[in-house]
């Protein structure tokens, strides 16, 4: 979509079913594992999307033939010890990339520089640098904390330790750094969003390598990637905004869910039951439906960060006080998230404010138990998330929602839009 608008004509009223796209993560990792396997691999149903467009950038620069097949992509690649220097890795405002090919490139023995645009020059790297750099990489961080940055390798050693206070995707890095020097021990502290580590062990494994582990606090790599057929599952973090949608405006089936997966977005079942909706989950598909009444609710986000967004428009929405603590690493997302989640608030007409106490930073909402006011213009400050989180704002509103910047669902699920005109939306796209 590049309109630079769209109006959203509420009360809405969903019914129907829409596949789940791809999930982003399961994409990005299967990409680069691709790129540390010798051979020809087959990537079937990945994410197309411009944050993956930047790992499939990131890993041709890096030496891999990688072409478009229908619905699938097919890698070859000289492995983790053919890779190809490229002065320059541009990762646009994609974290995922950014973090993974930093530590690839310790693979390398000459100089790269890594760069991208908008909110990637404030998202923090330094943590991740300063563990390559105990293995023997050189490293310079133009602002102290953030990219863009030069890395330079080669690495040695087997051992490194992490501080993951910042970015669970420090400890995914170095776990596929570790699948392409063949074996790493990698000790870890104050870890959070822990089940996206289990992502990227899963896609390790499903080529070939293992991964030996003490919970979250030791992990022992060993084993090069070798080419397989990789079949990426459906994105729980997408289908949270289509089955709070449901919950809200009638009644939306998701397919191509898997409920034993680790994604921690599923988390929106839990905290959409405990609301009063309507939920059910099976092995292939989640659905949820509105029961008329939503009620307030306190979760701590520190595993689930991305549902931030969603669970704020849930919260306006809903009759009494929300909580959603653990809230402090929003602020280093494609947007600060949460400011961004206060201005939907007071465009919402609904009372917003922040505490701070042994939950961490808390985002308080006090709802407006149903429909909410119409007329209501949202900024979706350039993110995503916050994009999808103003569109079930419009859907429980009393008339016209104008959502600016419409196209930035781009970064993780350029089909939104049109999965809610098919479940019934009323969206006008203007110019």
């Amino acid at each position: 979509m590049v309109n630079e608008s769209i109006v959203l004509l509420g009360p809405s009223i969903l019914d129907g079913s829409v596949r789940a796209p791809p999930s982003k993560s399961y994409s990005h990792r299967a990409f680069f594992a691709s790129l540390l396997a010798r051979g020809e691999s087959t990537i079937v149903n990945p994410l197309w999307s411009n944050d993956t467009a930047t790992s499939l950038a990131a890993i041709r620069a890096l030496g891999a033939q990688a072409r478009r097949i229908d619905n699938a992509l097919r890698v070859v690649s000289d492995g983790a010890r053919g890779l190809r220097w490229a002065p320059v890795i541009y990762v646009a405002e994609s974290g995922t990339t950014m973090r993974l090919v930093t530590a690839l490139l310790g693979l390398l023995d000459k100089p790269v520089l890594v760069y991208g645009r908008g909110r990637i020059h404030e998202r923090p790297v330094k943590g991740l640098l300063e563990a390559l750099g105990s293995l023997g990489a050189e490293y310079i961080v133009s602002r102290g904390c953030c990219p863009p940055h030069v890395v330079k390798g080669p690495v040695r050693g087997s051992h490194v330790k992490v501080d993951a206070r910042e970015s669970s995707q420090y400890v995914s890095a170095l776990l596929m750094l570790g699948a392409g020097l063949g074996e790493l021990d990698i000790t870890v502290t104050n870890l959070e969003s822990k089940p996206y580590v289990d992502i990227t062990i899963r896609v390790l494994e499903a080529y070939g390598v293992s991964v030996e582990r003490e919970d979250y606090r030791w992990f022992h790599v060993v084993g090069e990637p070798v080419p397989v057929t990789y079949v990426v599952p459906g994105d729980w973090s997408s289908a949270a905004a289509l089955l709070a949608a449901g919950a809200v405006a009638g009644h939306v089936r998701v397919e191509g869910l898997d409920p034993a997966d680790p994604q921690p977005d599923k988390a929106i079942t839990y905290i959409l039951r405990s609301m009063g909706a309507g939920i059910r989950v099976r092995e292939n598909y989640a659905e949820a439906w509105s029961t008329g009444r939503l009620e307030g609710f306190e979760t701590r986000i520190q595993d689930y960060p991305d549902l931030g967004p969603v669970l704020a428009a849930l919260a306006a929405i809903a009759c009494g006080y929300s909580r959603i603590c653990c809230a402090e690493r929003l602020r280093l997302k494609e947007s600060d998230r949460v400011e961004a989640i206060l201005d939907l608030m007071r465009r919402s007409g609904v009372d917003s404010w922040l505490e701070e106490g042994d939950k961490g930073l808390c985002i308080v909402v006090r709802g407006a138990c149903g429909r909410l006011r119409g007329g209501v213009v949202y900024d979706v400050h350039g993110d995503h998330r916050v994009a999808m989180a103003a569109a079930i704002l419009g859907l429980a509103s009393a008339g016209e929602t104008v959502i600016r910047n419409p196209g930035v669902v781009a970064k993780s699920f350029p089909g939104f839009w049109d999965a809610l005109k098919k479940l019934g939306a009323r969206i006008v796209e203007e110019k």
